[in-house]
Order: structure tokens, then C-alpha cells, then sequence
């Protein structure tokens, strides 16, 4: 074992040459020079007594006993990283790790945070700010707020909220009409598009209009923060999410033209690893949230 031990620096630039197939990327990755991996590999083939790469003109190839013990190494370390990583995260109790979408981030989440910092002045937190879905296994994010359908086995989740679209728009964009407003007179109105919620068609079976009304070719927005700036820069009229469009609208930012709401069938979710949502910190930032 103390033998093997010895060459854990070789083992790890093994690793990283044959992930990334390059000497070269395998020394950005671990902050050293070329010749310094180049080194390495060659101490663990003198050591094993064998030849772990052909060389090519275009970076490296594994043989077949580098296959064999590159096998090993990649669950290896990444398997360390996993635990070294849960020790980092469980070790810094008073702070949380929170991952969100930016357009989540921005229209709802930052706004409330000073209540937050108010009431718990001693638990820290920091913000992942990704669309993606952050993955438990290999980040320390402690809580993922997602938006969606709860398909996330071997997860805890619960609803924060379940969400649905609102027609909504700039004052100036609508000046001295009368609120609620008809569903005729909004199809007349510039509509803005949502890629990825989208919900006029729906609207306009909920208000009985033909849904030819409301097949526009303006631009689509993926971002929903997005969205709602070019509904505030009246621009069009929003078939927004409530949640994000909420603050705006406690701010006469927007206006909300009718009282239709089209269901989404999708909600905001608290979700962390299992157990987690009993650790002291967690269960705290889960109470405040659910409470806002």
C-alpha cells in the first residue's frame, strides 16, 4: 500500500492525460508543466513495466493496459472528489449553497433575500446562478430551487409553489384602457412570445378567441427575465409566469390586462439531497422560503 502511495501524483496525471487524451490539457488541469506530467507517466510505466500510451502526433492513445488501469483511476477519483467534496460542504454548516436560473434569481429571489439576511445574519448564503440542472452527486450545491415536474428520483423535494401564466404589460403600452381589458383588444396589441412556456394558444381557448388571433412571428425569448424586460420597455403585452412577474406588478411596473390564468402544470421545487432537509441550516432556509 505505502509502495502504491507513492505514486499517487503519477496515478492522477495518468488520469487526466487519458480523460482528456493530451499531456498538455492534463497540465492546465493540475496547474503544472508538460514535462512535469510527461515525468510522471514515464516514473509509473518504469514502475509498472509497461507502456500506458502510444503517442500520437495529435496527442495520446491508451493501450491496452492503460485502458485496463484507466478503468480503475477514473472511478477512483472521482469517487475521492465525491467524498472530498461532501467533507468541504458538511464542514461549512453556516453557509448554503443555493442553485437557481438566473431569470428565478433575478425576477424573484434576489429581491427577497434582505428579509433573509435579516433574520438569519449568521448563515451565509451563496448563489449558483445556472440553468442547468445541477447535478448532487459531483457539486456542493446544498439546495437546487427548481422549476419543472417533480422526476427527480432519489432526491428530497417539495413544492414551494405551483406556477401558472398571466397576461401582463407596460402601462404606456396600454395607456388609458379600461382594466380588465378584452380578450379581443389584447390579440390586437404586439404579443410577445415565450419559447419555452409557451401559452397564447391556450389563452385564447380559455378567452374564446380562434387561435389564429394570437399565431404571431414575433421574437421568442427563452429567457422569461428577458421577457418581462421587453413587456416593462413596452415593447408587448407578456404571458408571463406569476412568480417572476409578481414583483413587477406589486411595483406598477406591469399591469395585469384580464383576470385569466393559464395553468402551467409545472411548479417551483425545493429539492436536496436526502436528509439533507433536516440538517439545522437547510431546515431553516426551507422554512423561510416556504413562509415568503
Amino acid at each position: 500500500m505505502a509502495d502504491n502511495l507513492r505514486h499517487l501524483r503519477a496515478l492522477q496525471a495518468f488520469n487526466e492525460t487519458a480523460t482528456h487524451s493530451s499531456l498538455t490539457k492534463a497540465a492546465d488541469v493540475l496547474n503544472v508543466t508538460h514535462g512535469a506530467i510527461s515525468r510522471q507517466i514515464k516514473l509509473l510505466e518504469l514502475h509498472l513495466g509497461v507502456t500506458l500510451f502510444h503517442r500520437c502526433p495529435n496527442g495520446v492513445v491508451l493501450t491496452k493496459a492503460g485502458e485496463r488501469l484507466y478503468h480503475s483511476t477514473r472511478g477512483a477519483f472521482s469517487t475521492l472528489q465525491q467524498g472530498v467534496s461532501e467533507v468541504k460542504r458538511l464542514h461549512h454548516r453556516q453557509s448554503i449553497t443555493v442553485s437557481l436560473s438566473t431569470s428565478l434569481a433575478l425576477k424573484w429571489f434576489v429581491p427577497l433575500l434582505n428579509s433573509f439576511q435579516q433574520e438569519h445574519p449568521g448563515i451565509a448564503l451563496l448563489l449558483d446562478t445556472n440553468d442547468a440542472f445541477v447535478n448532487f452527486d459531483t457539486s456542493e450545491v446544498d439546495i437546487a430551487l427548481r422549476f419543472g415536474e417533480p422526476s427527480w428520483g432519489g432526491l428530497y423535494y417539495e413544492q414551494i409553489r405551483q406556477e401558472e401564466l398571466v397576461v401582463v404589460a407596460a402601462p404606456s403600452l396600454v395607456e388609458n384602457s379600461q382594466l380588465p381589458m378584452g380578450a379581443e383588444d389584447i390579440a390586437d396589441l404586439p404579443l410577445l412570445n415565450d419559447a419555452f412556456n409557451v401559452g397564447w394558444e391556450s389563452w385564447a381557448a380559455q378567452v374564446g378567441l380562434n387561435p389564429d388571433r394570437v399565431n404571431s412571428q414575433s421574437i421568442k425569448y427563452v429567457d422569461s427575465a428577458v421577457l418581462l424586460e421587453a413587456a416593462i420597455d413596452g415593447q408587448g403585452v407578456a404571458l408571463a409566469r406569476h412568480l417572476l412577474a409578481e414583483r413587477d406588478l406589486k411595483l406598477g411596473r406591469l399591469l395585469c390586462l384580464d383576470e385569466s390564468r393559464v395553468p402551467l402544470g409545472r411548479g417551483l421545487y425545493f429539492v436536496c439531497r436526502p436528509g439533507d432537509q433536516e440538517r439545522v441550516t437547510v431546515r431553516i432556509f426551507k422554512k423561510w422560503l416556504m413562509s415568503i
